[in-house]
C-alpha cells in the first residue's frame, strides 16, 4: 500500500457513530439511533441538488432518497465522493439503483481533488453528522463510494473507521491517507475500466494488497476509460453490498433474492465454458465465490475453480499480465520525462505510433496503450493547467497542443485551447475550440458564462450561439 502525506486517524464525532466500551450501551444505542426518525421532511424520489448544512452553509451535498423511504424506519445509505466535487452526477447516475434496492444517496458537493486530508476530514465529518441528524439513517449499514480522488478520500475514510461497513472504489484505490493500525472488518470492492490509467494500480490493490487479509474484497472490470462506471456496472455494487449485509446479519437474508441474484452469473460462466474462454471462465468464477460466499452452496463453483488455479494456461495468462504491468510502468516513467523533453512534432508522431500498436497488437497489450493515452491525456491536462495558473502562455499552448494529439475528443483539451486562444487574443480560433469543446460534450454552462477570459467576445452572436448549444444539450440529458 502506498506510504502518504497525511497520516491522521478519522473519528467521527457525531452521535451516530459514538463509541461506547460497554456493549450493552453500544446496543441500546444502537437501537436507539437507529429508530430516530427524520427530523425533515425532504421530497423523496427525486434529486436534491443541494442539501445546505446546517452549521456551515458554504457546504452541502446531493441527496437522493427512495420513494420508500419513510422517517419510522432506518435505510442503507452510501456516500459519495466525486473527485471534482460535484455530488450531483453520480447521485443522478445511480438514483435508478438506489430506487431499486432502497438506498439513501448523499454525494458531497465539497469534497474535491486538490483538498488536504485535513479539510476532507472537516468535510465528510460534517456531511455524515449533518445528514445522520436530519435523515433516518441505518447506522450499521453505512457505505462510501468514491470516483479517482474522491475514491482515495473514501478507501481514506474507510480503513481509519469502525463505522463504515464496506467501500466501493472506481478508477483508484490507494487510501489518500493510511493508519498505522487499518481496519480488516470491511469490505473493499473496486471497479475499474481496462483502459483507465489507474487499471493496474487496482488490479495490484486487489490481488497483492489485499491477498491474505480477512478483508471481504472483488474486482470489476468493465470496457472503458478513467470514469464513473455505468448504471448497469455499478449495479453490481449495489448487490455486493446487500449480499455482504445478509452475509454480516443473517436476519437480512433473503434465500430467493441470493437464488434468483446468481443465475446471472453462472449463466455468464455457462457462456464464456462454451465460447472456450478459460481466463474468463477463471475471473468469473472467483467473483461469483466472493461475492456469494456463505450465502449458498458454491460447490460447483469451487469444482470449477479448484482445477482453473492449477491449470498451465492461466498460470501462463497471469505472467503475462505481470509482465504488462511493468512494460506500462516503464512507458508511464519514458513518457512522464518526454513532456519536459519533446517537442510538439515528436509527440504527434509518437501518438501515431502509439494509435498503430493498438490496431495491431494482442488484445491485453492493445488495452496497454490506450491505457497509455489515457495517461498521457492526464499528464498534459495537468501540465496544461499547472502552467496556465503560473501565466506560462508558450508553455501552456504547448502542452494544449500535446493534449489535443494524444485525446483529441476530450472537451476539457478543447476548452483549455480556448482558453489560451483568449489569452492570445485569437476571438475565431477561441470560438472554434469552444464549439469544438461542445461537440465533444462539454456541458458546463456556469463556467462558460463566468470564466473572464472570454469577458471580450461574450457578447457576440457566435459566443450566444454557443451558450445555447450547451443549455439544449443540458435539457436534452436532464434526468
Amino acid at each position: 500500500m502506498k506510504t502518504l502525506k497525511y497520516i491522521l486517524p478519522f473519528l467521527f464525532t457525531f452521535s451516530i457513530f459514538a463509541c461506547s466500551s460497554d456493549p450493552k450501551q453500544k446496543e441500546s444505542a444502537k437501537e436507539t439511533k437507529d429508530s430516530i426518525p427524520a427530523k425533515e421532511n425532504f421530497e423523496k424520489g427525486k434529486i436534491i441538488e443541494n442539501v445546505n448544512t446546517l452549521n456551515d452553509a458554504s457546504q452541502s451535498y446531493a441527496m437522493y432518497l427512495p420513494s420508500t423511504y419513510a422517517a419510522d424506519k432506518t435505510f442503507p445509505v452510501i456516500y459519495i465522493f466525486d473527485a471534482h466535487g460535484t455530488g450531483k452526477l453520480p447521485v443522478s447516475m445511480y438514483k435508478n439503483l438506489a430506487e431499486k434496492y432502497g438506498y439513501i444517496l448523499i454525494g458531497s458537493n465539497n469534497s474535491k481533488n486538490g483538498t488536504s486530508w485535513e479539510e476532507t476530514q472537516k468535510i465528510a465529518t460534517n456531511l455524515f453528522s449533518d445528514s445522520q441528524q436530519r435523515i433516518a439513517i441505518n447506522a450499521s449499514r453505512v457505505y462510501v463510494l468514491g470516483f479517482s480522488g474522491g475514491a482515495r478520500v473514501a478507501n481514506g475514510l474507510c480503513i481509519t473507521n469502525g463505522a463504515i461497513a464496506g467501500t466501493i472504489c472506481c478508477g483508484a484505490a490507494s487510501p489518500a491517507a493510511n493508519s498505522k493500525d487499518p481496519r480488516n472488518n470491511y469490505t473493499f470492492l473496486g471497479i475499474c475500466g481496462n483502459q483507465d490509467f489507474n487499471y493496474i494500480e487496482m488490479r495490484k490493490y486487489d490481488m497483492v494488497e489485499l491477498a491474505g487479509t480477512t478483508i471481504k474484497h472483488a474486482f470489476i472490470e468493465f470496457d472503458g476509460k478513467h470514469e464513473w462506471p455505468k448504471e448497469e456496472v455499478m449495479n453490481e455494487a449495489f448487490l455486493w453490498t446487500e449480499l455482504g449485509a445478509m452475509r454480516k446479519d443473517s436476519k437480512l437474508k433473503r434465500d430467493e433474492f441470493v437464488k434468483s441474484a446468481i443465475v446471472s452469473y453462472s449463466n455468464q460462466i455457462k457462456k464464456a465454458q462454451q465460447n472456450n474462454k478459460i481466463v474468463d471462465v477463471y475471473n468469473l468464477v472467483r467473483r461469483t465465490i466472493n461475492f456469494f460466499d456463505g450465502l449458498t452452496d458454491l460447490t460447483e463453483y469451487y469444482n470449477i475453480y479448484k482445477p482453473l488455479k492449477e491449470n498451465a494456461e492461466i498460470d501462463k495468462h497471469l505472467k503475462a499480465e505481470e509482465k504488462i504491468w511493468r512494460q506500462e510502468e516503464e512507458l508511464k516513467a519514458f513518457y512522464g520525462e518526454a513532456f519536459q523533453t519533446k517537442n510538439v512534432d515528436w509527440w504527434r508522431q509518437e501518438a501515431a505510433s502509439i494509435g498503430k500498436k493498438i490496431k495491431s497488437e494482442k488484445n491485453d497489450e492493445a488495452l496497454m496503450y490506450k491505457r497509455i493515452l489515457d495517461y498521457l491525456s492526464l499528464v498534459a491536462y495537468m501540465q496544461t493547467t499547472n502552467t496556465l495558473q503560473q501565466n506560462n502562455v508558450i508553455a501552456s499552448k504547448m502542452f494544449s497542443q500535446i493534449y489535443l494529439i494524444v485525446d483529441p475528443t476530450n472537451n476539457e483539451a478543447h476548452y483549455l485551447s480556448a482558453t489560451i486562444s483568449a489569452m492570445e487574443g485569437n476571438d475565431k480560433e477561441t470560438i472554434t475550440e469552444l464549439n469544438a469543446a461542445v461537440k465533444n460534450g462539454f456541458k458546463d454552462i456556469t463556467r462558460l458564462q463566468n470564466d473572464v477570459i472570454f469577458s471580450k467576445i461574450k457578447e457576440t452572436e457566435e459566443f450566444k450561439l454557443i451558450l445555447k448549444k450547451v443549455d439544449e444539450a443540458n435539457l436534452n440529458t436532464a434526468p
